[in-house]
């Protein structure tokens, strides 16, 4: 019986580059698989952050730009990748062409690809028809910020989805998870990547919260 835990994710969202430098010690990089730069820090210093954090990780690390990419799906693939990404992401609301792009990119660079549903609508069952056609790495059960902000759960949003009841693609999930709900996400969605941002990143104490979570992500075996 094949046995296997979820991998553990950092995410660095609104920091500025030094607050992102300041948390990415070895205390809490030994304990995360992978960093994410998020979709803000991008937005702040461009691409030119995934080449600072592949340095400052001296590319021990799986690297994810979350570029939530809706337009020029070659393109922008290839120019994370030359970045030093290993991971992107492209919204499941872009176009068929678009997503289309951002796979065979990341195929041919042998990296990874992400389609996150942050913005798709769960009722459009020819797009989640041709997600799955797609066979994307990750597909990403995102519940946003703001939506995190107003008292939203990841949970509650989880079980209105097709993509986990099915379980026919590898979940990333993300949104306001922390150590305390931790356990029954990963009870409930099984996923092969668990993300964590401001729970991390705002904590009073960062490397203990990373800690938390990376024990209990250790002790939670699926089947």
């Amino acid at each position: 019986m094949n046995q296997r835990k979820a991998l553990f994710q950092i995410a660095l969202d609104i920091l500025t580059k030094q607050e992102a430098k300041k948390l990415l010690k070895p205390e809490v990089l030994s304990v995360v698989d992978i960093v994410e730069i998020g979709t803000p820090l991008i937005m702040r210093y461009g691409l030119s952050i995934v080449e600072l954090i592949k340095d400052w990780t001296k590319g021990d690390k799986i690297l994810f730009a979350d570029t939530k990419i809706a337009d020029a799906g070659r393109w922008e693939t290839n120019e994370t990748i030359s970045a030093g990404a290993n991971m992107v992401s492209v919204l499941a609301g872009a176009s068929t062409y678009t997503l289309e792009e951002v796979r065979d990119a990341t195929q041919l660079n042998q990296a990874k690809m992400v389609v996150d549903i942050i913005d798709l609508s769960l009722s459009d069952e020819n797009k989640i028809k041709f997600i799955y056609s797609l066979c994307p790495d990750y597909l990403c059960i995102h519940l946003s910020t703001d939506v995190v902000k107003k008292g939203g759960s990841l949970l509650e949003f989880s079980r209105q989805s097709s993509f986990v009841s099915s379980r026919r693609l590898p979940l990333m999930v993300a949104g306001g998870i922390h150590s305390l709900n931790l356990p029954e996400i990963l009870k409930s969605i099984q996923p092969a990547i668990v993300v964590a941002g401001s729970s991390i990143t705002k904590a009073s104490n960062p490397k203990l919260e990373a800690q938390n979570m990376r024990r209990i992500i250790d002790e939670t075996i699926f089947f």
